[in-house]
């Protein structure tokens, strides 16, 4: 697990990515709750001010670069090949894992952590999880013809996001280099198993 390298002496956030390796640190040592605005920016070097103008807030820190992935998931299906619909679906997961990493290449994996194990988090993490599963329950809908609210939508987005979660659990525990191309065979089993289920309703 990563642990703590803020110390005494260590120059100044720069970047607001800097700051948000920082800020993710703290929260894993101390909790959401008792991580503070002062501690984040005493580790970081920097003023109020500039933590707010990055972040808005300390929720800010924990759900702004969650709430940017979401978009960068809709972005992908948008923008999907005219494939299977859980062939889109998958390569959608996997180009905006890809970039989420890159946007914060330092803590995108310790967000997950935080929002995977801090108990202050957990009602919130689930309505964020329960978003980002929709907007893959929408594109199926979208693409298949069926009601959003349908069983069948509501499930697949449902299995993706447990099988997405659980891909990253497995590399947040690791703590290894990440190789983001092994998303596509870890989802693979899920997605064609919807894919055959999808066929057999819109034939039928």
């Amino acid at each position: 697990m990563t642990t703590s390298r803020t110390r005494r002496g260590r120059p100044p956030a720069s970047t607001r990515e800097a700051l948000e390796e920082i800020a993710f640190e703290l929260l894993l040592r101390d909790g959401y709750e008792a991580t503070t605005l002062q501690a984040i920016t005493t580790a970081g070097g920097v003023g109020r001010s500039t933590l707010f103008r990055y972040f808005g807030s300390k929720a800010g820190i924990v759900w702004g670069e969650f709430d940017r992935a979401v978009e960068r998931l809709r972005s992908a299906l948008h923008d999907a090949d005219d494939v299977p619909v859980m062939e889109a679906v998958r390569a959608a997961v996997v180009r905006s894992t890809h970039q989420s990493q890159a946007a914060a290449p330092d803590s995108w994996l310790d967000r997950f952590r935080v929002l995977d194990r801090d108990a202050a988090l957990v009602a919130e993490t689930a309505a964020h999880w329960r978003v980002w599963a929709e907007t893959v329950s929408r594109y199926a809908a979208e693409r298949t013809g069926l009601d959003a609210n349908a069983p069948l939508p509501a499930a697949i987005g449902g299995a993706v996001q447990a099988a997405y979660v659980a891909v990253l659990r497995h590399w947040a525990e690791a703590d290894e280099a990440v190789d983001i191309d092994e998303l596509d065979d870890a989802l693979r089993p899920v997605t064609d198993a919807f894919q055959t289920v999808l066929d057999g309703a819109t034939q039928g």
